[in-house]
């Protein structure tokens, strides 16, 4: 095609070269929105396979109404077990700022498991006590 090079070149012409990248993330919103694609961010605590991976994108599909699901993998040990799914992010291409989560990760239920024990609430009354 020669319709990119020709854009290119005016693009170098008018000296707004430096406006591409804002033009390509402009591009990809108009894309995702036009195809019905939600990108979704998915950390596990160790890889996924690719059985796991379609089956979070059917699940997501589900509760996003999405045509398709950008997945986006990464893992992160700290987890323990289990992942997080970030989601509806105001700037989808890059994926910042995600404004839905679903968190099943170990690290949380263990998390919330202890404060519904007092654990961690004891270790913080321990800490005021002795002035730490």
């Amino acid at each position: 095609s020669t319709v990119l090079p020709g854009f290119f070149r005016f693009l170098a012409k008018k000296r707004r070269f430096n406006g591409l990248s804002m033009i390509a993330d402009y591009y990809m919103e108009e894309l995702y929105k036009e195809e019905n694609i939600v990108p979704a961010r998915v950390t596990s605590a160790q890889a996924l396979t690719e059985e796991q991976k379609q089956s979070i994108k059917a699940k997501m599909k589900k509760i996003t109404g999405a045509d398709d699901i950008k997945l986006v993998t990464s893992v992160n040990a700290d987890l323990l077990g289990g992942f997080k799914i970030e989601y509806n992010f105001l700037d989808a291409d890059n994926m910042r700022d995600p404004q839905d989560a679903l968190d099943y990760s170990l690290k949380t239920v263990l998390k919330k498991a202890a404060v519904g024990q007092g654990v961690l609430l004891d270790e913080l009354q321990d800490a005021v006590d002795t002035g730490r």
